[in-house]
């Protein structure tokens, strides 16, 4: 059996503090900030399956002229780590030391050598070590030493609009799944790529299902292709499982060109599906074509809640590790409700922190690094608010604008002595905005300005 991820660490490398992440057997979700590097985890994984993105380096000026690459390697000094984002607005004389750290002393020529960076451990029990050649270049690629045959499959975070193409002819290509798993990636990657072969990944969907439904079945003159037929039905019973329950899914209906859902809320064509219809449709495409036959499996997925309603991103991941028992899945997200959505999971969040000098107390630098957390039971069971405030930094699910009349009424009360009258008159000025719901929250924020 194909091994798959058990662990990966990461250190001392471009925003990367002290990141050590355990996989799960079956999903691990990866949640933070922008910026705080969740895609880079996800792409050292889906490198193992061929889908390996260049990073760019960091152009900085010499003291004495020109241009050096900056890959991202740094050398911590004996430092503390701040748990809070540390004020730099208290320390503002302090960090002028730091106003010209773009610029550097001439670096020493780059010696070909490996930089390690972090390492991975497989669930065979095999280590291997990531790092990159140290070299000048503005696009250098990550190294695995010793990296293990992982099959697996990479969803991106974008999903690909495409114009209405009906289907023309039947191509024999889409008959051999792996061809038609080609045919399907070769679309998706091209068009990631910025450019266009004339058909969508949609169109190579279409193409493959119309002739696996006209193929498999046969009829007086053309020879029945079981396998085809069973992997068909196969497909619909993985739609059964991942499409919304509301929306009733029964079956796929070919009338050519085109291929039709027949729902309990009605029949429409696949091209004219919602957009996270369409995105769950071609999510489940792509993962269950890679997946027949396959003992194990890994999935890796950006983002899966763009274009999905916010009931489609509590139940997709537990949908697709329902559809699909044997794969590991590895998933970054923002969406609470996404971090919330398995019981059954490990989820890191990953936190900028401050490294604080041992000797002075004050921040090493400019120069924020993140580090990874397990989100423990009680964290992740909390409702979307307390997860994004929690897990992702966002105080409040009001807007700016909103927040600012919130902060408006409480501070009207601020003087006032907390009496049966202030908390009733605190909330009928709350209903009258609009904000009635947010009394908890104000009344907290009254009693804490108070003391």
């Amino acid at each position: 059996m194909s091994p798959s991820f058990a662990r990966i660490a990461l250190s001392n490398w471009r925003q990367f503090g002290d990141v050590n992440i355990d996989v799960h057997p079956r999903l691990t979700i990866i949640t933070g900030a922008n910026g705080a590097g969740k895609s880079t985890i996800l792409n050292i994984f889906s490198q193992h399956f061929g889908f390996a993105k260049p990073l760019i380096s960091t152009p900085k000026r010499r003291r004495g002229g020109g241009l050096f690459y900056d890959l991202g390697y740094y050398k911590r000094e004996s430092v503390t780590l701040s748990g809070q984002i540390f004020k730099y607005d208290d320390e503002i004389e302090h960090l002028k030391d730091f106003d010209d750290e773009d610029v550097v002393e001439t670096p020493p020529s780059p010696t070909g050598e490996f930089i390690p960076i972090g390492h991975l451990v497989y669930t065979n029990g095999i280590h291997a070590s990531i790092g990159y050649q140290d070299q000048q270049a503005n696009v250098y690629g990550i190294l695995v030493l010793n990296q293990q045959p992982v099959m697996g499959v990479q969803i991106g975070s974008h999903r690909m609009n495409a114009a209405y193409q009906p289907v023309q002819g039947l191509s024999l290509q889409a008959l051999a799944l792996d061809q038609a798993y080609a045919l399907y990636l070769n679309e998706v990657n091209a068009r990631m790529s910025g450019g266009h072969t004339g058909s969508s990944a949609l169109y190579r969907m279409k193409e493959t299902l119309i002739a696996m439904a006209a193929f498999g079945e046969g009829n007086a003159h053309l020879e029945a292709n079981r396998d085809l037929k069973i992997t068909f039905d196969g497909f619909e019973a993985v739609l059964r499982k991942v499409l919304p329950r509301e929306l009733g899914f029964q079956k796929l209906s070919i009338r050519p060109p085109e291929i039709v859902l027949k729902t309990r809320t009605g029949e429409f064509v696949v091209d004219a599906s919602s957009g996270g219809i369409s995105a769950i449709f071609e999510i489940a495409w792509q993962i269950y074509l890679f997946s027949v036959g396959k003992s194990h499996f890994v999935v890796t997925i950006d983002e899966p809640e763009n274009h999905l309603h916010p009931s489609m991103q509590r139940t997709i991941l537990s949908n697709l590790i329902d559809a699909f028992p044997n794969g590991q899945f590895i998933v970054s997200t923002h969406s609470p409700f996404i971090v919330s959505a398995v019981e059954d999971s490990f989820v890191y969040a990953l936190r900028y922190i401050d490294p604080i000098s041992e000797q002075s107390g004050l921040p090493l630098g400019s120069r924020r690094t993140v580090i990874s957390e397990r989100l423990d039971q009680s964290t992740r069971a909390g409702s979307a608010s307390e997860i994004l405030r929690e897990v992702l930094g966002v105080d409040v699910t009001l807007p700016q604008w909103a927040q600012g009349k919130l902060d408006a009424i409480v501070e009207k009360f601020g003087s006032t002595k907390l009496t049966k009258a202030t908390l009733e008159s605190l909330r009928a000025d709350l209903a009258k905005a609009g904000f009635a719901e947010y009394y908890p929250q104000a009344l907290a924020k009254l009693v804490k300005n108070s003391d």
